[in-house]
């Protein structure tokens, strides 16, 4: 009588610690893959004005103007560790976070395992960025926003952050302007190259503009 007591009660806890384990289990598999939150730091997003930054993170330590990928931008270097570059339209396009201390979704932080990476963004394959060793996630729907993870070539644990909506390579910098060509059209014909008629001007000498009388 007291075993089936017993084993009752027992079934009973297991039960009530399956059941509590359940929304962890489930929040944690909500959480896997890549979310929009990714692509932002420290609650700035890609895309975000200029005068957004300054809002939310302050006013910068210095700023100074570099070309990245072939773009010209206004880097603004914040301390501890973190810069924000914009571009000529005023809109964010950068971000690199160097502070050991800063902590993304998930528990993601520097020294992060490779598989702890790839359970909070998802399976990806390592590239090689100017030699150094990457895992690359593109934002759905905005194929030019990255989500850049280096990793230490051995031990595969994070090292570099980056956040960017520049080109991470020539192909794709050489595509990003084909495509701002076709959006900005043919040329309009009527301002078109023309050839200008230099029939009226004399042959031989200097031309000479003289001032027009009663002026």
């Amino acid at each position: 009588m007291h075993c089936k007591a017993f084993r009752s009660v027992l079934l009973a806890c297991l039960a009530l610690a399956f059941a509590l384990c359940l929304p962890a289990v489930s929040h944690a598999e909500s959480s896997a893959g890549l979310q929009d939150a990714d692509f932002s730091c420290r609650g700035v997003a890609l895309g975000d004005t200029q005068e957004t930054l300054f809002k939310v993170w302050g006013e910068p330590l210095f700023d100074k103007t570099e070309t990245r990928q072939g773009v010209s931008v206004k880097v603004y270097v914040y301390k501890d560790d973190y810069t924000a570059a914009v571009d000529k339209s005023g809109h964010v396009v950068d971000f690199i976070i160097k502070n050991d201390r800063y902590e993304a979704r998930n528990g993601i932080r520097l020294g992060a395992t490779s598989y702890w990476i790839q359970k909070t963004y998802g399976k990806a394959e390592r590239q090689h960025i100017d030699g150094e060793a990457y895992y690359v996630y593109t934002r759905k729907d905005h194929p030019h926003d990255h989500l850049l993870l280096g990793v230490d070539s051995q031990d595969g644990y994070l090292t570099s952050w980056r956040i960017t909506s520049l080109p991470i390579s020539e192909a794709e910098a050489e595509k990003r302007a084909l495509e701002e060509e076709e959006e900005e059209g043919p040329l309009d014909p009527r301002f078109a190259e023309k050839e200008i008629d230099t029939s009226a001007l004399p042959k031989t000498g200097n031309v000479v503009l003289k001032e027009a009388k009663g002026a």
